[in-house]
C-alpha cells in the first residue's frame, strides 16, 4: 500500500509534543476512543485489526473444539476487565449452607372440593408461564417478599391466613407452582462459596429450589441448584421449566466453562455444550438455558450455552425460544481504524517493524487490547510530528473515506436474534439472524406459523461537522485567527429515528419488512395478535398504527390514529378492541399522569380511541406501564386492576398509594375505587402495590407487607394478611 497522501512536510522527531502542540482531539480521539471500542476476535497468536458487525453475514452457530480453544477466545477480552475472581477450584466436597427455615403455622389446612375460577399471572403468550412473585392455584397463594416465602391459605376470605413462611437465604426473584411442588428462583451471594468455587462475584450465581408444598404447613426441599451466571428469565410450557442465567468472564488465567452445583456435587458443562457465532464481541457473555420438570425431581437437569453480547430480551413461544440483543456499528470505530489504516503505511521502516513486533507478541503477553494500545501510540507520535500542512492533508483524507464509508450503511444499530429449539426439554440452536434497530422489550417479537415477526426502531444519527472544533464551535469571524485543530469525524448530519416492521422465516432469513414509519418518534408498545401489529410510537402524540401481517411478504399499514399521550402497554379486550396503559400528555407532548384508552380496531382503516380514563394528578404513575404482569384483566367479570401511585408535596389529601380498580366493558372504562396499601410500610413516597388477583368473587392485592382481600364487586374489605417475617414488629392495620 503507498502513501496516498500529498508529498507533505514531516517534522524532526526529537521533540515531537513541543513541535506540535494543536492536536489534542487527535491524541484522545484516536487513542482513548478506539482503544476503549475496538473488540477483535483473533485466532490465538494471531493479530486480527477491528471488525465491526455484517448484518450480512451468515451467523451460523459454532462450538468450541477443545477448552483451550475456549480459554483463548475468552482471554482476549480480559483486558480492562477485573470482576475479582477468586481463583479456587472445582470441588465435589464443598459443603452447602442451610437454605431455608420453615416456620409452621398452627392452623389446620382444607383441602379443596372442587376447581375454583382464578386468575393466572398476566403473560405474553397465553400457553406460557412466566416466573412472577406471587402464583395461586385458587385455594393457596404462594408469594416472595424479599427473602421470605409466603405460603397463605387464600379462599374462603374470611378463613384466610398464613400457614407457613420459608426464609431464605438467597434472593428469590420468581416462582412456578405445578400441583404439589412449587420452584422458586432467584440470585444468591455467598462469597465464602464463590471464593471456593473460584466464581468472580460479578459472574456471579443463580438458584433453583423445588420444594415439595404437598403439605403446607411443612414445605420440603427435594432437590436444590446453585448455577452459575445471574438469574434472567424464566419460563414454563408444559411440565417443563425453561431457566436462564447470564454469567461475564472473569479475569483469570483459565476460565472454566458454566457449572452447575446439585446439593453437593458440582458438575461442569462440557465445551461441547457451548455455542458462540461468528460476530465482532465487544463484551461476550455466557447466557445458559436449563431446562427441567419441576414435577419430576429425579429427572437430570439439561442445559446449553450461548456465547452472547448481552441478553436484552427473550420471547418464547410453544416451540422455540429467542435471545435478543443490540449490536452498535460505531461510528468512531469507523474512523479510527481509517486513521490507522491511512497512517500505518507513512511509519518509517524502523516503527513499522516494531509494530510487527506487537502484532506478533504472545497474546499470554500482550492481550488484543494491549496491542492495540501500543500500536496506536505509535500512530500518535507520528501524527504529532507532522507539519501543519500534513496534519490538514491527513483530515481532509480520512474525512472523505469516512464519508465514504457510512454511506454504505444504511443503520447503525442492529437487533442480533437467536433461535433455540425447545422439545419436551431438549436444547439445540436452529438458527440466527438480524434486523435493522432496536426492540423495546418482549413485546417486539411474535411467532406465528414458524415466521418471526419484530418490530424495531432505529436511532438517530449524529456526526460531528468538519466546519465545527473540537468544542462545537462554527466557523471563525472575519479577522479572527483560525486555531489548527484535527477532528476525524464527518460534517454533522442528524437522520431523524425510524420505526420498522420485519418478518423472519424459520431459517430468520427476511421475508418482508415496512421500514420507515412515524420517522422522528419511537416504538413505545407493540403487540402482535393475530394476523396484525397494533403498535404506538411517541415524541409529541400517540399514533396508533394498524399493521396488516398476513401475508408475511406483503406487510402492510391499515390504519393510525393520532392523539394526546402514549400507551406503554397493549392488551387485547377482544378482537376488535385493545386497552392501552399509559401516560397522558398536552398537544405539545408534555406527559401527564396515568391514562387507560380503549381502541375500536372493527375498522382497521380508522381506528378510534372510544373510551379513556385519566388521572387528574399530572405525576401519577403505575408500574403497569412497563411490569405487565402487574396488569390484571377479566373480561367476564368487567375488572380491570393495576397498581396505582401519587404523591403530592403540598397536597397530602391528593396522595394515594394502591391498586386501582376499574369496570371496564367494551365501550367504557370506569374507576369504581382504589385498595388502599399507603400504610402498609413506614413510608409514603415508593409504591406499594406489586401484584393483583382474584379467586371467585374476592380481590387480592399484594404489596411487599400485606395481602388485602376485598369482594370485587362492592371492594368491602374481607381480610388483611401481614407479610413479615418472624420477630419482626406489626405494621399498621387497616
Amino acid at each position: 500500500m503507498t502513501n496516498p497522501l500529498p508529498s507533505v512536510g514531516r517534522k524532526q522527531r526529537s521533540r515531537p509534543r513541543q513541535q506540535a502542540p494543536l492536536l489534542p482531539m487527535i491524541a484522545l480521539s484516536v487513542i482513548l476512543l478506539f482503544i476503549a471500542s475496538c473488540k477483535i476476535i483473533p485466532e490465538p497468536g494471531t493479530y486480527k485489526d477491528t471488525q465491526f458487525f455484517d448484518p450480512e453475514k451468515d451467523l451460523r452457530p459454532l462450538t468450541f473444539s477443545s477448552e483451550d480453544q475456549f480459554n483463548s477466545f475468552f482471554k482476549q477480552y480480559q483486558q480492562g476487565r477485573d470482576f475479582g475472581g477468586f481463583g479456587g477450584v472445582f470441588r465435589s466436597d464443598v459443603a452447602m449452607m442451610e437454605s431455608a427455615v420453615v416456620s409452621k403455622a398452627v392452623s389446620p389446612e382444607a383441602a379443596p372440593s372442587a376447581q375454583r375460577d382464578f386468575s393466572k399471572t398476566n403473560v405474553q403468550v397465553e400457553s406460557i408461564d412466566e416466573a412472577d412473585i406471587i402464583k395461586t392455584d385458587g385455594n393457596y397463594i404462594y408469594t416472595i417478599t424479599e427473602k421470605t416465602l409466603f405460603i397463605i391459605k387464600a379462599y374462603p376470605g374470611e378463613d384466610a391466613e398464613l400457614i407457613s413462611t420459608v426464609q431464605l437465604d438467597n434472593y428469590p426473584q420468581g416462582i412456578f407452582i405445578d400441583g404439589d411442588y412449587l420452584g422458586v428462583f432467584g440470585n444468591t451471594d455467598h462469597p465464602k462459596l464463590l471464593n471456593k468455587l473460584g466464581i468472580g462475584r460479578t459472574r456471579g450465581m443463580s438458584f433453583f429450589t423445588r420444594y415439595n408444598v404437598a403439605d403446607k404447613k411443612n414445605p420440603k426441599v427435594e432437590k436444590e441448584f446453585k448455577l452459575e451466571g445471574s438469574y434472567f428469565e424464566a419460563r414454563m410450557f408444559g411440565d417443563y421449566v425453561y431457566l436462564v442465567t447470564v454469567a461475564w468472564p472473569d479475569s483469570r488465567l483459565h476460565y472454566p466453562t458454566p457449572i452447575i452445583m446439585e446439593g453437593t456435587v458440582l458438575k461442569s458443562m462440557p465445551v461441547s455444550d457451548i455455542i458462540y457465532f461468528p460476530i465482532p464481541y465487544d463484551s461476550p457473555q455466557m447466557a445458559t438455558i436449563y431446562s427441567f420438570k419441576l414435577s419430576e425431581p429425579e429427572k437430570d437437569i439439561t442445559s446449553k450455552t450461548l456465547v452472547v453480547e448481552g441478553a436484552n430480551n427473550l420471547y418464547m413461544s410453544e416451540n422455540n425460544l429467542y435471545l435478543t440483543y443490540t449490536k452498535y456499528i460505531n461510528e468512531w470505530q469507523i474512523s479510527q481504524k481509517i486513521t490507522k489504516e491511512a497512517v500505518e503505511p507513512m511509519l518509517s521502516p524502523e516503527e513499522r517493524s516494531f509494530v510487527e513486533k506487537i502484532k506478533a507478541a504472545d497474546p499470554d503477553i500482550l492481550s488484543p487490547g494491549e496491542k492495540e494500545q501500543k500500536i496506536m501510540q505509535v500512530i500518535q507520535d507520528f501524527i504529532n510530528a507532522l507539519d501543519g500542512e500534513g496534519q490538514e492533508a491527513l483530515r481532509d483524507e480520512i474525512e472523505k473515506k469516512v464519508q465514504n464509508t457510512l454511506q454504505e450503511y444504511e443503520f447503525l444499530e442492529y437487533t442480533v436474534i437467536h433461535k433455540v429449539s425447545l422439545d419436551k426439554g431438549n436444547i439445540e440452536v436452529k438458527a440466527s439472524g438480524s434486523v435493522p434497530g432496536h426492540i423495546t422489550n418482549q413485546f417486539s417479537l411474535d411467532e406465528k406459523d414458524d415466521v418471526l415477526r419484530i418490530a424495531t426502531t432505529a436511532n438517530e444519527r449524529w456526526q460531528i461537522s468538519k466546519e465545527q472544533d473540537a468544542r462545537g464551535e462554527g466557523e471563525k469571524p472575519a479577522g479572527q485567527a483560525e486555531k489548527t485543530r484535527i477532528t476525524i469525524m464527518p460534517p454533522i448530519r442528524r437522520s431523524s429515528s425510524s420505526n420498522n416492521i420485519f418478518t423472519l422465516d424459520k431459517s430468520l432469513k427476511i421475508l418482508g419488512s415496512l421500514k420507515g414509519l412515524a420517522e422522528g418518534e419511537q416504538i413505545y408498545s407493540a403487540r402482535f395478535i393475530g394476523g396484525r401489529l397494533y403498535m404506538v410510537t411517541f415524541r409529541q402524540v400517540d399514533p396508533f398504527f394498524v399493521i396488516d401481517l398476513s401475508n408475511p411478504t406483503n406487510i402492510k399499514e391499515l390504519g393510525k390514529l393520532k392523539i394526546p399521550g402514549f400507551s406503554r402497554y397493549l392488551h387485547p379486550y377482544d378482537e376488535d378492541t385493545i386497552i392501552g396503559i399509559g401516560r397522558d400528555a398536552s398537544d405539545e407532548g408534555r406527559q401527564k399522569g396515568i391514562k387507560i384508552s380503549l381502541f375500536d380496531v372493527s375498522d382497521v382503516k380508522n381506528p378510534q380511541e372510544i373510551a379513556k380514563w385519566a388521572a387528574k394528578e399530572r405525576y401519577s404513575q403505575t408500574t403497569a406501564e412497563w411490569e405487565h404482569k402487574a396488569f390484571l384483566f377479566s373480561k367476564e367479570k368487567e375488572l380491570l386492576v393495576i397498581p396505582g401511585y401519587n404523591y403530592d408535596y403540598n397536597d397530602r389529601d391528593g396522595s394515594y398509594n394502591g391498586a386501582l380498580v376499574f369496570k371496564i366493558t367494551k365501550d367504557d372504562i370506569k374507576l369504581r375505587g382504589i385498595i388502599d396499601h399507603s400504610e402498609a410500610k413506614r413510608q409514603w413516597y415508593a409504591p406499594q402495590v406489586e401484584r393483583s388477583l382474584y379467586i371467585e368473587e374476592l380481590l387480592y392485592t399484594k404489596s411487599p407487607t400485606l395481602l388485602r382481600i376485598n369482594e370485587i364487586e362492592s371492594l368491602e374489605k374481607v381480610k388483611n394478611i401481614e407479610l413479615k417475617k418472624d420477630k419482626e414488629g406489626p405494621y399498621k392495620m387497616y
